[in-house]
């Protein structure tokens, strides 16, 4: 792995950016704002609790000004240790992306993301382990002659499951080349391909995450198929057996544009699903939140949020007797992250009632949240980015229990 040399820290806050919402506090392990960045688009995509410190998975751009996957590691303050940060995507060329994070019971990780082989003008799902120490251990490219993205990636019984996209055409289900399916790869504990499927129908299928259930896989994601006579993107979920045929499918949603990106398991062994829908008019969006029990088709409840903005609901995560949702919520100023803590009956646990909003927020001027993780100080650790589109910084937040900096 090459070092990535443009990578520049900011310790301080940007001015244009002050605001009560954005001051650090005093006891900097509780809660912080860092911007990390280069002179391009560097965005952070996952974070992960890691040797006494955060790991982050960013999308990078490079000195030639394409992209590359990166690993970055700080301390627990934050603070950049320089001497950890590695770009993984050097097995192809071209634009490459990063999407998951996943720790390891040996105390090592796994990502998944997307390479570009330029040679043969596809893309393909990258996937590589790493140890405790940061070392890779291996890594493996997989694809067709067709273009495949990976998006997701969990501990399956044995070895991993991968969940992303392919346009590969399927005389099975209708899927016409060129069109995208759900795509499902399981692999071994040392990366080698044990199958694959892929899943949808006549329109575009894309997958958010996947996660392991009981006899098989649960995939959250959005469809632009017309199932059930519904018309513009939907949210799908798709439930397989443990060798990813079989599936049980159900999609969610309003008469909108809808998109389902997360899903969490729940302490009674149901799940709670995460996504947004757009109002009637289609110029704003909600997050859109719903509980399903292990039968897919039966919804246990559906509550919307955010109403009357543009918010996105991209992650969520349990924790500490609830559940928190992040994304982004458009203000008068611009974007801001958003924070939303939920009980498993949709109650709003922590919000910005005062304020007339359901979520709290951080910045206004163009910042995002992408993924959240739970803190052993019973905090929380997110990620995304910060800035105009094309020249953005990773940002990364650290907030107490209740979400304040």
């Amino acid at each position: 792995m090459c070092k990535l040399k443009n990578i520049i820290i900011l310790f301080s806050l940007l001015f244009f950016l002050a605001c009560d919402q954005l001051d650090i506090s005093s006891n900097q392990a509780e809660s912080f704002v860092k911007f990390y960045g280069s002179e391009g688009a560097d965005v952070g995509v996952d974070v992960k609790n890691f040797n006494n410190g955060y790991l982050i998975l960013a999308t990078a751009t490079s000195g030639s000004g394409s992209t590359d996957m990166v690993l970055i590691q700080t301390d627990k303050f934050g603070n950049l240790i320089e001497s950890a940060v590695d770009t993984l995507s050097s097995v192809r060329g071209g634009n490459n992306n990063a999407s998951e994070l996943l720790l390891t019971s040996d105390g090592g990780f796994v990502v998944v993301g997307t390479v570009n082989d330029t040679l043969n003008k596809h893309t393909d799902i990258y996937v590589g382990k790493f140890s405790s120490s940061a070392e890779n251990e291996w890594e493996k490219v997989i694809g067709t002659i067709n273009n495949e993205v990976g998006t997701s990636v969990k501990k399956a019984n044995s070895g991993y499951i991968i969940a992303g996209s392919t346009d590969a055409e399927d005389d099975g289900n209708g899927n016409n080349r060129g069109f995208k399916d759900i795509f499902l790869v399981k692999i071994d504990d040392t990366g080698n391909v044990e199958w694959m499927q892929n899943h949808g129908f006549e329109g575009n299928d894309y997958s958010g995450e996947v996660i392991v259930v009981e006899n098989g896989y649960l995939i959250v994601g959005t469809t632009e198929s017309t199932l059930h006579s519904q018309e513009n993107n939907n949210i799908i979920l798709l439930k397989t057996n443990q060798v990813g045929i079989s599936p049980e499918i159900d999609t969610y949603g309003g008469d909108q544009n809808d998109y389902g990106n997360a899903i969490v398991r729940t302490s009674d062994e149901e799940f709670i699903v995460v996504g947004s829908v757009e109002n009637v008019a289609g110029d704003n969006s909600s997050i859109y939140v719903f509980k399903i029990s292990d039968n897919i088709f039966e919804t246990e409840w559906v509550e919307q949020y955010e109403e009357s903005l543009n918010a996105r609901g991209y992650d969520i995560t349990g924790a500490n007797g609830g559940f928190v949702i992040v994304g982004d919520i458009e203000l008068t100023t611009g974007f801001a992250g958003s924070f939303l803590k939920i009980s498993g009956d949709r109650e709003i646990l922590i919000g910005n009632s005062n304020e007339g909003r359901d979520a709290l927020t951080y910045g206004g001027y163009g910042q995002k949240l992408y993924a959240i993780e739970p803190t052993s100080d019973g905090g929380y650790i997110m990620v995304g980015s910060s800035g105009v589109s094309g020249i953005e910084m990773i940002y990364l937040l650290k907030v107490n229990s209740n979400g304040e900096l």
